[in-house]
């Protein structure tokens, strides 16, 4: 029965470093999905500043303008998705050494 005790302990320590692990991943995650709804907050504040800066311009030359706009916002959207997924495939690959 003694064996079994250190080997018990041993396990249990392995599944605190583990738990403390998750928690450091779930905590930087959290901080990345704050700063993307930040960014995403941004972008719509641009998109919208741009939409009603055509709006008041009404001009026939700024029709590409939405499109660019669209286009860019698109881009910067799908950056970010592939930045997240990036740094978290990372950080779970630094935590947990998977």
């Amino acid at each position: 029965m003694a064996e079994n005790v250190p080997s018990s302990r041993v396990a249990e320590i392995k599944l605190d470093i583990i738990e403390l692990k998750l928690d450091r991943l779930i905590n930087e995650m959290r901080f990345l999905k704050s700063h993307t709804i930040a960014f995403d907050t941004r972008m719509r504040g641009i998109e919208a500043y741009l939409k009603s800066s055509e709006l008041s311009e009404q001009q026939p030359e700024s029709k590409s303008t939405p499109l660019l706009a669209a286009a860019a916002s698109a881009t910067a959207r799908a950056t970010l998705f592939g930045v997240g997924a990036a740094v978290g495939a990372a950080l779970t690959k630094l935590y947990l050494g998977t």
